[in-house]
């Protein structure tokens, strides 16, 4: 099993040191991106990235699990499942109104609730086992609504054709979560095929 990590907007794959760190028995392959660069242009290179890789599991924080979606409607049965955290499938509407401010920025046309990689997954059908981790912590006066201090809870839970799960940690912290950990190590156990382990 291929673990396919994917960072947030402005992260690194170091925000999954602690989360790699517990999940040693598998194989890890840490994607990265620059959401300057665009969505789609982003989506592309990642797709490529991936190239001749199967078993592919996600791990994915914030707009990463948006990415991961995608990715996982174009790889198809080579996708066995998905943990996102903290994803955004609603949009941001945070980013709808620095998207006014600031309408030449990429990130906030991309994830506002009415941005084109937002509408389109709208459209498609988890294609397999996917969680999401809802952080419930934490608040930005940016949002009238309940937040995690980046995404409403709305907007995560936006879904209802995946499985959520509350963590009460703040969009960031629950990098940090021995929760989060078990919840993914639990999601994958119900997809894995134990030949693939590391060591099998």
């Amino acid at each position: 099993m291929h673990i396919v990590f994917i960072h947030g907007h402005r992260a690194t794959a170091r925000s999954f040191s602690f989360v790699a760190s517990k999940l040693p028995e598998y194989r890890h392959i840490f994607l990265e991106y620059d959401s300057e660069r665009g969505f789609f242009a982003n989506h592309r290179r990642l797709l490529a990235e991936l190239e001749g890789v199967d078993d592919i599991f996600f791990v994915a924080h914030s707009l990463g699990g948006l990415h991961a979606l995608h990715l996982a409607q174009e790889l198809g049965e080579r996708v066995r499942g998905a943990v996102t955290i903290s994803t955004p499938y609603g949009g941001s509407e945070a980013a709808a109104l620095l998207s006014y401010m600031m309408p030449f920025n990429p990130v906030y046309q991309d994830i506002r609730p009415t941005g084109a990689p937002v509408m389109l997954s709208r459209q498609f059908d988890v294609p397999c086992a996917w969680t999401n981790i809802v952080s419930m912590k934490g608040h930005t006066p940016l949002m009238a609504a309940a937040n995690d201090g980046v995404v409403t809870i709305e907007s995560m839970r936006s879904r209802n054709d995946i499985r959520l799960v509350e963590i009460d940690t703040n969009h960031f912290e629950v990098l940090l979560s021995d929760a989060a950990v078990d919840i993914i190590r639990a999601a994958i156990r119900e997809v894995e095929p134990s030949a693939l382990r590391v060591g099998d």
